[in-house]
């Protein structure tokens, strides 16, 4: 007779058998999206090279899949690997900011916590709650009947502008936080939001991120406990609590926000370069960059055999059109057919300039496009 597991790993091969079977080239967009993903890696962990970036993407699709199985699937929070200090803290030991990350099986650390009977405020951006919010609050209905529990569970909407407010009551009535600092496409910086967010360091880039959490900490007394979701190669699905960030009594509210928020990007590190291809995060960190400043090459050097800087541009279509994605400052240049065609054939032309015209050559070589 098949063991729980056993029964759980025959699932998500079906869900692999069913990936497998979509061709991802035809996917519309694939390979603008494919594009980011890998600017994203490259800026942040060079480390990997540019040859596995694909293998890596096509895998993070694959553990989304099994994500939303495991989020709809009653029993695997049951399936769990629990690691770190999580048996010291129980409801009796009051509320705490569980802070976690778009790694693994993200979605399962509420259930778990829900299912240890602790409180759990979920925080979910506006999009996300429209979209599933009702579906959330039905599974954790579910999980009340099934396992006889009379805790509680809420959902926040993180575009309330009365959402701060809401987390710091429910914090003071003894509700536990469950938040994912990492961000998402929805809670990115936007113009005007500035004093919402600090840069910390985050592999070779600093990246933006919202300081709200360790306002909340340092206001109500409250530990952050960093909790890392990863999946293991036998496809269990892990928890492992990390040592609580504990706030000290009068202390200054903006150094302890910088430290707090810099020691859980620190600590979610480790995790990410082991298990590179589980962090949804890739999709969107771009948009959490601390901007950089690439001048442009003023040189009036003379190229006589140009080449197409690969190192720093691609060459993808968006919406059916040729695009020029610069991988170091996120943009994209619209360019015609004939530029595309020019620059993935450099090496059958005798002259580009005489081409293009002097004008064009001389940007394209100032943008660094040609070097």
């Amino acid at each position: 007779m098949s063991t729980a597991h056993q029964l759980y790993r025959q699932e998500l091969d079906r869900c692999r058998e069913s990936f497998d079977q979509i061709d991802l080239s035809r996917e519309e967009g694939y390979l603008m999206k494919l594009t980011t993903f890998s600017a994203n890696i490259e800026n942040i962990m060079p480390s990997i090279p540019r040859s596995e970036h694909e293998n890596l993407f096509r895998e993070l699709l694959l553990q989304r899949m099994f994500t939303s199985f495991d989020q709809n699937c009653l029993t695997a929070g049951e399936l769990v690997k629990l690691r770190g200090n999580n048996t010291l803290f129980t409801q009796t030991d009051g509320p705490k900011i569980y802070c976690t990350y778009h790694l693994g099986s993200y979605r399962l650390l509420t259930t778990v916590l829900f299912r240890q009977g602790i409180d759990c405020v979920q925080l979910l951006g506006s999009n996300m709650n429209r979209n599933q919010g009702a579906g959330i609050t039905e599974l954790f209905d579910e999980l009340r009947r099934k396992y006889a529990l009379t805790n509680v569970f809420k959902i926040v909407d993180a575009g309330s502008p009365s959402a701060g407010l809401t987390m710091l009551r429910e914090l003071k009535a003894g509700r536990s936080l469950v938040v994912y600092i990492d961000g998402s496409h929805e809670t990115s910086p936007e113009p005007g939001e500035e004093d919402k967010f600090l840069s910390v360091r985050f592999g070779n880039r600093r990246v933006l991120t919202r300081k709200g959490v360790g306002y909340l900490s340092h206001a109500t007394g409250v530990p952050i406990v960093p909790v890392i979701s990863y999946r293991q190669p036998d496809m269990t699905n892990v928890l492992h609590y990390q040592k609580p960030i504990i706030p000290i009594a009068k202390s200054d509210r903006e150094i302890y926000c910088q430290e707090a928020m810099q020691q859980l990007h620190d600590t979610f590190w480790p995790f990410l370069t082991r298990y590179p291809e589980q962090w949804e995060g890739w999709n969107y960190i771009h948009s959490f960059l601390e901007p950089e400043r690439v001048p442009y090459n003023n040189l009036k050097k003379r190229i006589l055999r140009p080449s197409f800087n690969e190192d720093r541009y691609s060459l993808c279509d968006l919406k059916q059109a040729p695009v020029l994605f610069d991988r170091r400052l996120y943009q994209t240049y619209e360019i015609t057919e004939d530029l595309r065609d020019l620059l993935l054939n450099l090496n059958k032309v005798e002259s580009v300039e005489e081409i293009v015209g002097q004008e064009v050559f001389g940007e394209l070589v100032e943008m660094e496009v040609l070097c």
